[in-house]
């Protein structure tokens, strides 16, 4: 922006380890193999990232749901059978909170700490005063690292003037949905976590000039 690199909200917490992350991708290659002893290593070890392009592709047909209702209030009817239960959950969030999206896929940047990410849902919920952000999960829970995610966005609408509350919503497949608010500001985390990426990324950094200039009121 404006010749000035920022970093990736998502790059920067991928630095924190992932113990279930890891024994899902293992569990994956040992049930690949397991049901196919003939398939060779290499084969093996695709098949995370088959079902990883899976959950692609789930996440992006309900962003298209929740943009659709943004924009028409309408329920799709033509949702492919695979993918009906976790509409049906985010209608009934809607329905039952009172939901009132104002933003969707909003990008957010930080000038300040020099980080940058897209949130998916800046909405009026109930009668809450303050909009909330709201990060949709299709996954099996809620993680903690959502918490970092999500002060992150709060800091960077926070410095266009906005001041928000922050929650995560996890649609799930039989048509459930869980609904959870974070109270505690996570923002002194996050800022580890980037410390830790700029010195894990120091000499690309470098030579992308990210560390170039020197934000008034904030880090280099």
């Amino acid at each position: 922006m404006d010749g000035i690199p920022y970093a990736s909200v998502t790059d920067i917490i991928s630095i924190l380890d992932k113990p279930a992350l890891r024994y899902w991708f293992g569990k994956t290659v040992y049930r690949a193999f397991a049901a196919n002893p003939d398939l060779s290593e290499n084969e093996a070890l695709a098949a995370p990232w088959q079902l990883s392009g899976d959950a692609k592709d789930r996440g992006s047909t309900v962003h298209s749901i929740v943009e659709s209702w943004k924009q028409t209030k309408n329920h799709i009817t033509t949702i492919p059978d695979q993918f009906k239960g976790y509409a049906d959950a985010f209608y009934k969030f809607v329905k039952t909170n009172h939901v009132e999206i104002k933003e969707h896929e909003k990008t957010v940047v930080s000038r300040i700490y020099r980080f940058a990410g897209t949130l998916d849902i800046l909405a009026k919920i109930n009668s809450n005063k303050k909009p909330v952000i709201i990060d949709v999960k299709t996954g099996k829970g809620l993680y903690p690292e959502v918490e970092l995610q999500l002060s992150a966005y709060r800091q960077a609408l926070k410095e266009e003037g906005v001041e928000a509350d922050i929650a995560a919503l996890l649609l799930g497949e039989d048509g459930t949905y869980q609904f959870a608010k974070y109270e505690k500001d996570r923002l002194e985390q996050f800022l580890a976590c980037l410390t830790l990426w700029r010195w894990k990324n120091e000499e690309e950094l470098a030579q992308m000039n990210f560390f170039k200039e020197r934000k008034k009121g904030g880090e280099k």
